[in-house]
């Protein structure tokens, strides 16, 4: 699934990547043709977990298959249905316990060899609404020499008010007019709200699926349809068998939708040794078929890249894709029905190159899940990083290899890396193998510590092993335990066979313990020798003894000005290592592989800082560089005027990468020091604008014909910095081309990367009028001719109003029907740094609306979390940290119990960075300015 993204960091800087953030933010031979419904089945169906610790159901009992009929009534919301379960029976037991929310068990037969051997109605089944299950008493005992037996229950239920179980999606129809679709969303734990199951992901069986729905409705799910029977106004779909999988891969779309097709040549293979062709199919709403051909077209390149990586046949008979105007998350995996928010697949001529950047990583994500989570899949949600971790690696390992050009891996280490980072270096952060206490702790751990730090764990031990030796671990992985389940031991051991190398001894400490290092260096006894020390990272500054146990695998990656990259590793705590003499800089963590931060001391960092305005380093490594000073300065290791020092060095650098974190650091310390001082506030935006607006000024307004894609991803990042900061010029041009844009919507008067910016920036320096045209284009976007994503940031433009009573009207549009659940976030991450003010707007405006917001999203939604996540996220004031969590103390925060801790965390580390360097800051730009 692609991550729910957190966007309280949401900048200026790029408005098109606020958008995309606001948003989500994808060896053996298998089975095939008729053999694919079967799938290999250990001979003991083992199921390996601790469910006593786990809230997990008891072991007594196992499904094998699922015979399930669902009718849901779109209109009323009434599901009836039926489900058959084949049931392997471990130990005796006269209680069935299985999975139910929102579930009535009508009636409840069991059969042994055939024959009825009990059958009880409502009254003996017994809910536990906090653990979601029922327990059906039996009046028999079944044994384990009972075979074969067989489950029969109807239940009714209803669709779900959120985006998860079986819900409803609004859509146009063929007339135009709103309607319903049927879409299911079952991770991590929703498949219990659409039919009795035993709903963990250990527990695989095999789904035959029956689905009664409007006679127009297209039907689909995982597996191709068998036959239909038609019922006048109703048509049955019987589909056909699945093989082994988990219950929250199981998965439904039903509604008036059209599709496109292609083949990948991405099956077994013949005789010949050539790959059978795999039917893919893009579904969408009537009328935006013409919208998703770009995506077709990476979905093939993509399943057949996987192919070829995994050296294992797509393991399904097809492959579909589908567009759904409401989901919570940017994608979810379902085995063989792979779901999207249609901005991740509606990508056309207007769509910007950021979105289409991403559109292109979140189907190689979702797409890579297919083998790694589907096929095999985590034995419980511990292990999740096994899934997710992995997903995020070859997501952008493939984008790489498809679009060299745009470097997505230098992405990563600014974004998602430093996400990874950020979350890991506080004291409420948790191990990437993390316990999950209850069941209202899994949707909080797909977080970025299991995405992002996953991946950099991945990133960095592939980059160790070498890509052909890591491939073929994984590749033996794959075969092992397809159709059943692995734990992170088991990946190691895949590792270790392939590599002749002991990777559990060397990841342990990675991925069982929460935290990474820094690597202090000091040279000041003999230049040509580095004495080095790991301690634990924190953002709040250095570790106590109890929190500073762990003693980590390191590589080092060393490079001088006279040498290329040593791979030297420090594993243990303090370390030497020798440089040749004479060198003029050296640069530890090379190419930013490792997950850990370097401290250099001043004198190395302003001769780093001499080598980066003599072009002397790759991008990469200034990035690193960069982005290390900024996590140091702000956790007392070092002061801000060691960085501000360094500032006018990145001035040479031409790479966007270099020039977004400029962006943050700059945004990051006004938001910091702006209630405090107005002097300072104007000092730091006259920096910002003597850095943008040269560089807004030299790249221009034109796309070049044949130009890097990274130079107009940097003007892109150049032009709404610089109006940020103030520059004039910029603000007068971007104004005059969106009031060209609004009276004339079949002429745009500048490219389509630029239509973010423009939109922001003519909100923010306009008045009401600009406000209220950016919405007409929002509501009637189709005037305008707005793609997908350019509509979304007309939504999120609305929200950098400097007005408090738009403001106040915005946030009260976002709760409106006119906004999705979905994209509420949108407009509160562009509010919350658009202006230094608009966060205590925010936080007055949800106070007072803090029911209404629950109500709209779901006391459960993980969209809640990221909602107060980004609400409460910019402040830097310990008192309100207090208010913050005096305000909370009363208020049910299961869905957001890490999300919380960690947000009043983060105020509390600007709080602390402003108290320790306010004079430090102040003195500097009295000095340089």
């Amino acid at each position: 699934m692609a991550l729910k993204p957190d966007v309280s960091a949401l900048g200026a800087s790029d408005s098109n990547d606020a958008v995309d953030r606001a948003v989500d933010d994808g060896g053996g031979g298998g089975v095939c043709g008729d053999d694919l419904s079967k799938g290999p089945v250990p001979a003991d169906h083992t199921i390996t977990h601790n469910n006593e610790q786990n809230d997990m159901l008891p072991l007594s009992l196992a499904p094998t298959h699922y015979d399930i009929h669902l009718q849901p009534d779109v209109r009323s919301g009434h599901i009836g249905g039926s489900v058959a379960v084949d049931l392997l029976v471990r130990a005796p037991t006269a209680d069935i316990v299985l999975h139910t929310k929102t579930i009535v068990i009508d009636r409840v037969s069991v059969f042994v060899g055939g024959v009825e051997a009990a059958s009880v109605d409502a009254d003996c089944v017994a809910y536990d609404d906090e653990m979601e299950t029922a327990t059906i008493r039996l009046p028999v005992t079944l044994t384990p020499e009972d075979a074969p037996v067989q489950l029969l229950i109807a239940f009714t239920g209803a669709v779900s008010e959120g985006m998860y179980g079986l819900y409803r999606s609004k859509y146009r129809d063929r007339s135009g007019q709103l309607a319903h679709m049927l879409v299911t969303q079952f991770q991590a734990k929703c498949a219990r709200m659409a039919f009795p199951c035993w709903d963990e992901p250990a527990i695989k069986a095999e789904f035959t699926l029956t689905l009664t729905v409007p006679a127009h409705f297209e039907a689909l799910s995982n597996m191709p349809v068998a036959h239909t029977a038609e019922l006048g106004e109703l048509k049955t779909v019987y589909f056909e068998r699945s093989p082994r999988m988990s219950t929250y891969l199981l998965a439904i779309v039903a509604g008036e939708l059209d599709y496109i097709e292609a083949e990948s040549f991405s099956g077994a293979q013949d005789a010949s040794g050539r790959r059978l062709p795999i039917p893919c199919r893009i579904y969408t709403p009537p009328a935006d078929i013409e919208k998703v051909r770009f995506s077709l077209d990476t979905a093939v390149r993509v399943l057949e890249q996987l192919v070829d990586m995994f050296d294992y046949e797509y393991p399904l008979p097809k492959l579909d894709l589908v567009a759904v105007p409401e989901l919570e998350a940017g994608g979810m995996e379902n085995w063989g029905l792979v779901l999207f928010r249609t901005v991740r697949l509606f990508i056309t001529a207007q769509t910007s190159l950021w979105i289409r950047q991403k559109a292109v990583y979140v189907i190689a994500h979702e797409l890579s899940h297919q083998w790694f989570g589907n096929l095999v899949t985590m034995a419980w949600w511990d292990d999740l990083w096994l899934n997710e971790g992995f997903a995020t690696w070859i997501g952008i390992h493939i984008t790489d290899q498809l679009y060299p050009e745009w470097k997505r891996w230098d992405h990563f280490v600014i974004e998602d890396r430093q996400a990874a980072l950020s979350a890991d270096s506080l004291r409420s952060s948790h191990p990437i193998q993390v316990t999950i206490k209850g069941s209202a702790d899994i949707d909080q751990v797909f977080d970025s510590i299991t995405y992002y730090k996953g991946c950099s764990l991945i990133r960095m031990l592939s980059a160790h092993l070498g890509i052909d030796v890591f491939m073929a671990g994984v590749r033996t992985y794959l075969a092992a335990h397809a159709y059943s389940t692995a734990t992170t031991r088991d990946l190691w051991r895949a590792l270790e066979g392939a590599s002749a190398i002991d990777v559990s001894s060397m990841m342990h400490s990675w991925t069982a313990h929460v935290g990474y290092p820094v690597i202090t260096v000091d040279n000041s006894v003999d230049d040509c020798v580095l004495q080095l020390r790991q301690t634990r990272y924190l953002h709040s500054g250095k570790p106590s003894a109890d929190e500073d146990r762990v003693v980590w695998w390191v590589p080092l990656g060393l490079a001088t000005s006279e040498s290329e990259a040593a791979h030297d590793i420090l594993h243990t705590r303090t370390g030497s290592v020798e440089i040749p003499r004479g060198a003029r800089w050296f640069k530890l963590n090379y190419d930013n592989a490792g997950l850990y931060r370097v401290c250099y001391s001043r004198t190395a960092l302003q001769r780093l800082a001499v080598a980066i305005r003599q072009g002397e380093l790759r991008t990469v490594d200034v990035v690193g560089i960069l982005n290390d000073t900024m996590a140091l300065v702000t956790s007392g290791y070092l002061r801000t005027s060691a960085l501000l020092d360094m500032i006018s060095s990145f001035k040479t650098v031409d790479g966007y990468v270099v020039w977004q974190i400029l962006g943050y650091f700059l945004e990051s310390l006004l938001l910091t020091w702006a209630d405090k001082s107005a002097v300072i506030r104007d000092q730091i935006s006259g920096l910002a604008l003597s850095l943008f607006a040269p560089k807004a000024a030299a790249l221009g307004w034109t796309h070049r014909a044949n130009e890097d894609p990274l130079v107009a991803r940097l003007r892109a990042i150049s032009i709404p910095r610089a109006a940020w900061a103030g520059d004039t010029s910029v603000i007068d041009q971007a104004c005059r081309l969106f009031n060209e844009f609004y009276l004339n919507p079949d002429d745009k008067p500048f490219q389509h990367d630029f239509t973010a910016s423009v939109f922001e920036i003519a909100v923010r320096s306009g008045d009401e009028t600009n406000y209220a045209r950016v919405r007409e284009m929002y509501e009637d976007s189709q005037r305008w001719h707005l793609s997908e994503d350019h509509r979304m940031a007309a939504l999120g433009a609305m929200a950098c109003t400097r007005s408090e009573k738009l403001m106040w009207q915005t946030l009260e549009y976002a709760l409106s029907d006119r906004v999705l659940p979905q994209d509420i976030n949108i407009v509160i991450g562009f509010m919350v740094s658009s202006h230094y003010r608009s966060k205590h707007v925010l936080w007055q405006w949800f106070c007072a609306n803090y029911q209404r917001v629950v109500d709209r999203l779901g006391e459960c939604s993980a969209l809640l979390g990221h909602v107060v996540g980004t609400v409460i996220g910019e402040f830097a004031d310990e008192s309100m940290a207090a208010e913050i969590e005096q305000w909370f103390a009363d208020k049910r925060t299961a869905a957001f119990d890490r999300t919380l801790p960690q947000s009043l965390e983060f105020i509390r580390v600007r709080a602390a960075w402003y108290h320790r360097d306010k004079d430090d800051v102040a003195k500097w730009f009295a000095n340089n300015c």
